[in-house]
């Protein structure tokens, strides 16, 4: 768990993130219907949307037991808060935290890693630390907080439950604070910490629009301590979820069998794509099953090379990798087709 040298970041410019699909359908002139979106780490097979009564629409969002046991039976936790999507908290983080009347010395980030955790404590004035490894017991001090992306986006890492909480109890000891981002989980939850919840010190964050297929629909949820959790409530205001999201997420919480085939097609998906890619790039991809990562020495050409096919790629933050999403059985041959033309142009002098 070694962690390494102390990096002070900046604030990051404007973040761009996958799922630009009209910006990028203009910039490379070639109608939105003709493109294959794998820009994005969401399930391209959604949930099935139930037939939805029209008091959804007309009355304002409730937050109703049969929901909360639906969720709290498919995450294995009671101790949540239903939010607008994880980004909703993510931003909010700085905010929160100082309503626990908490002023964090320093702040920890994954590097490469989800942008936005970074954006949000570097905005607020914090400062912020970049690691590629745990930091160790002897590079943390007093009041520190660690952000733990988990599996890491866009790199697939997973970190042991076991590591995590001696963190999480080193973190304790420092009067610090755990918070794990878990938005990618839904296919390994045998890792997850909500399998341990406990303490003052420890937030999870959890999407709910990924695995299902539903980000649209932005949907997510806190798990912490009652005290985390109201502190957060009151930061973010009423009826985060609107009703017709929670009338489906209900739904889909609770249909197992439906849950069990989806991670078995993502599996099965990204074998496929992680064996697509490393046998024509020649290159070891790394990801979760829902995208793909993988590293190139000439990843922006690569990226361009993918659009002008009418493929979009997510090109990732540091330049040097490209993350796939998954795709449909029907969209296999176009991708291989592509993935085959594309690598054979990069192979040119």
């Amino acid at each position: 768990m070694t962690s390494s040298p102390l990096t002070p970041s900046s604030s990051p410019s404007p973040l761009e993130h996958g799922g630009r699909l009209h910006t990028i359908a203009q910039q490379y002139n070639r109608p939105v219907a003709d493109w294959l979106d794998v820009s994005t780490g969401i399930a391209p097979e959604s949930y099935p949307l139930p037939d939805l009564p029209s008091s959804v629409w007309h009355r304002l969002p409730e937050i109703t037991p049969s929901f909360l046991k639906a969720a709290s039976d498919y995450y294995g936790c009671e101790s949540l808060l239903p939010v607008a999507g994880s980004q909703s908290v993510i931003q909010h983080l700085p905010a929160i935290v100082s309503r626990a009347g908490r002023k964090p010395s320093r702040v920890w980030v994954p590097h490469p890693g989800y942008k936005e955790h970074e954006k949000a404590w570097a905005d607020a004035g914090v400062p912020v630390y970049r690691y590629r490894h745990l930091p160790h017991l002897t590079a943390l001090k007093s009041g520190d907080i660690v952000v733990v992306i988990n599996p890491n986006n866009p790199t697939g890492t997973l970190e042991e439950r076991t590591t995590l909480a001696t963190l999480q109890e080193q973190l304790h000891a420092l009067n610090g604070l755990l918070i794990i981002d878990e938005a990618f989980m839904d296919c390994t939850p045998e890792h997850s910490m909500l399998q341990s919840l406990h303490g003052e010190n420890l937030l999870v964050l959890r999407s709910a629009g990924k695995f299902f297929g539903l980000a649209g629909i932005r949907a997510g949820f806190l798990f912490a301590s009652r005290q985390w959790r109201e502190r957060c409530s009151a930061v973010l205001g009423p009826w985060q979820i609107n009703g017709p999201a929670l009338q489906v997420l209900e739904s889909a919480f609770n249909d197992v069998s439906w849950q069990s085939v989806q991670r078995s097609q993502l599996n099965e998906s990204a074998l496929w794509l992680g064996n697509l890619l490393t046998t024509h790039f020649g290159v070891k991809c790394t990801g979760t099953a829902l995208f793909c990562t993988m590293p190139h020495t000439r990843a922006p050409e690569l990226f361009a090379a993918f659009c002008a096919e009418g493929v979009y790629p997510r090109l990732t933050d540091e330049k040097d990798a490209l993350r796939f999403g998954m795709v449909t059985v029907s969209q296999r041959a176009r991708l291989a087709q592509v993935v085959a033309r594309v690598s054979g142009i990069m192979e040119r002098p």
